[in-house]
């Protein structure tokens, strides 16, 4: 949850004016999580969509095609160590649409504070072109 403070106050509210669509996809991946003790109201921006998967399905696809997208990781990217991939971003163009199995996006890594640097700086870029 640190994450979701961090992009709650770092990233949403220093970009309050920029065109941004935020998706959080929750799920369990430690003992005690569950969807009832989920902060759903954690991240408040109006421009954060968030989902519970409770079948780990978002995170189990990207982990199963990262090697489509290894060139595209943030350099401080850390190997994944669990069997779905969480605690990441992914960045996405303008105008981008989902494509099976999974888009591949303009950046992202893993976990989110260690990478959040770039995530900062692929933000920023995307924003002011």
């Amino acid at each position: 949850m640190t994450a979701a403070r961090w992009a709650q106050q770092e990233l949403l509210d220093h970009q309050s004016r920029a065109a941004l669509r935020l998706y959080a996809v929750w799920f369990n991946m430690y003992p005690g999580d569950a969807r009832e003790k989920w902060p759903s109201t954690l991240l408040t921006d109006p421009r954060v969509v968030q989902y519970w998967d409770e079948a780990r399905a978002i995170g189990t696809r990207y982990l199963s095609h990262l090697p489509a997208m290894m060139e595209r990781r943030a350099a401080a990217t850390l190997p994944p160590t669990a069997d779905a991939l969480w605690d990441a971003y992914f960045v996405y163009a303008p105008g981008d649409q989902w494509q099976d199995p999974v888009p591949v996006p303009v950046s992202w890594g893993y976990p989110i504070m260690v990478t959040r640097d770039q995530l900062l700086r692929e933000v920023d870029t995307l924003v002011t072109k």
